[in-house]
């Protein structure tokens, strides 16, 4: 386990621990949440690399594609012409069917299990290895997406600026992530803490979210919509978008209240500007200076 010193977002030193059972740190000057003492690097790689971890997404191949094709619908708008680099690939499905749209696509994936799954079922050369790390040239790239791997990196500051080094001029970000911390699920969770409820033993009574290792998934860092936007807009975008991602995988009836469920916090956000879905999804713009 390692200690986070310095908030990655605004690099203040001004932490405070908020769970120490499940250890929950905020930052008092921009409001980051994280955790520490947290997994290193090492061991999230490990975690994702286990063998069978992409199984379940070859099994929900189809109900996949339509998440990946909600979520092209959603960025062509806003997309640079050119190339796009998608960071956290897994199995490439996303680059498979964003490949009509762009004049190249090239992924990268931390998983072993991932780049070989994207090579057998999508003929896919992915690139192994962290992004800050891989032999990118700088100003490579029209477009990058990050659809949910910020929450997994230790440093998201440092994958931002590695996205602003690898976009070119007027090159555009795309980034979604869990808003685990103002979403109406996690207060369903904190009230069942509270209540005492046995399936909701696991979850901070204060924030309604599990401790990293827990469950499928380790999320070192959990995002609000103003935390999201600061750190974005500091490393050099202007952001062109904010909303909800579709990020659900859901088949028969289970599509249609997922469906409906999203439409009605679209809907919300777009009446009050307050996001209680349990998704972010922003667009940012390499601005002239950065």
């Amino acid at each position: 386990m390692e200690r986070v010193s310095l908030c990655s977002v605004c690099h203040s030193d001004r932490l405070l621990t908020i769970d120490v059972d499940r250890n929950f740190c905020r930052c008092r000057t921009c409001g980051f949440i994280f955790d520490s003492p947290r997994p290193s690097s090492d061991e999230v790689v490990a975690f994702y690399s286990q063998a069978g971890k992409y199984d379940s997404w070859v099994d929900e191949e189809s109900a996949r594609e339509r998440l990946w094709k909600r979520r092209l619908k959603k960025l062509m708008p806003y997309r640079t012409p050119g190339d796009i680099l998608d960071i956290g690939t897994g199995i490439g499905q996303f680059l498979h069917l964003a490949k009509p749209y762009f004049s190249a696509v090239k992924g990268t994936e931390v998983s072993e299990s991932g780049v070989r799954a994207a090579k057998e079922r999508y003929a896919l050369d992915i690139l192994h290895g962290s992004v800050e790390e891989l032999p990118l040239a700088p100003s490579s790239f029209d477009n990058i997406t990050l659809f949910h791997v910020l929450e997994h990196v230790p440093d998201p500051g440092a994958l931002i600026r590695t996205c602003i080094t690898l976009l070119r001029p007027r090159g555009t970000l795309f980034v979604a992530v869990p808003n685990d911390v103002l979403a109406w699920t996690s207060s369903i969770k904190r009230l069942g803490k509270k209540m005492g409820l046995a399936r909701f033993e696991k979850f901070s009574p204060s924030l309604g979210i599990s401790k990293a290792g827990t469950s499928r998934e380790i999320h070192l860092s959990h995002f609000t919509p103003p935390v999201l936007r600061k750190l974005v807009e500091t490393q050099g975008f202007s952001i062109i978008d904010e909303s909800i991602d579709p990020y659900y995988v859901a088949s028969g009836i289970g599509l249609l209240v997922h469906t409906v469920y999203w439409f009605f916090h679209r809907a919300l956000l777009g009446l009050t500007g307050v996001n209680r879905y349990d998704t972010i999804f922003m667009v940012g713009r390499k601005r002239a200076s950065a």
